[in-house]
């Protein structure tokens, strides 16, 4: 897989803000950047890793035992692994570090597997899916940090193309994020493009609308979700363009 480190990648600029190793010079440029127009970034980054941890959890007590995961980044320490390391866990990312360094990480679970995937041409993914989990189609999808950076088109055709290729009883985490006041998409756009990519804040009603026929469960904040309504101090929150917002939804 070649590798383009010239440009930042919004992949690995979050891995960096993370605290993680797995990016480049080009990217951490890119984050200090960002951090001058949205400093509570970190914060953010972190709510929706820690909900993906949340997420892995509850399905791990529910007794989840297949899983496609999508924009993976890397299935390091606290990722769905550790939750649910029984599970069948298909990963996927865009980026080529992100693959190059999961499957590594996955080498001694046969398990699981990490395969690359651009999610606005999905084709390749189902397929990849399909031979993955056989028969098997009652899956748990994550979708956390990814449709907030796919605009509506895309967004709507993988949901309606995952929720055919799931039955009955399946499950879908999503996260996104919601704008605040009326120049917050322009703000969000501002740090985005330094990252190469675009955002799309939603209301939660659109968000709800783009991912039918899912049916929403549950909607609300992460720092509601994760018992966490002081991480973002009011200044903090009161400066930020968006809140952070996850919802669960069944086939």
């Amino acid at each position: 897989m070649e590798i383009d480190t010239s440009k930042p990648h919004v992949g690995r600029v979050y891995d960096y803000v993370l605290g993680g190793h797995h990016n480049y010079d080009v990217d951490r440029r890119a984050a200090t950047e960002i951090l001058k127009i949205l400093p509570t970034y970190p914060k953010w980054a972190k709510l929706n890793r820690w909900f993906i941890q949340l997420v892995g959890q509850q399905w791990s007590e529910a007794g989840i035992e297949n899983v496609l995961d999508l924009a993976s980044g890397l299935p390091t320490q606290g990722h769905l692994n550790d939750y649910l390391p029984e599970a069948r866990i298909l990963f996927s990312d865009i980026d080529p570090v992100s693959v190059i360094y999961g499957e590594k990480l996955l080498a001694d679970r046969p398990n699981m597997r990490y395969v690359q995937a651009d999610l606005r041409e999905p084709s390749p993914l189902f397929t990849a899916a399909a031979q993955f989990f056989g028969a098997e189609r009652r899956i748990a999808v994550g979708c956390i940090g990814i449709v907030y950076l796919m605009d509506d088109e895309h967004t709507r055709d993988l949901v309606r193309r995952m929720h055919a290729f799931c039955v009955r009883g399946s499950v879908m985490a999503l996260s996104f994020i919601v704008p605040r006041g009326a120049s917050a998409a322009q703000r969000v756009n501002g740090a985005a493009s330094l990252a190469g990519t675009k955002a799309y804040p939603r209301t939660p009603e659109e968000m709800a609308a783009l991912v039918a026929p899912w049916k929403v469960q549950v909607c609300r904040p992460l720092m509601e979700w994760l018992d966490l309504d002081n991480f973002l101090t009011q200044e903090e929150y009161d400066a930020s363009p968006f809140d952070m917002l996850g919802l669960i939804a069944h086939h």
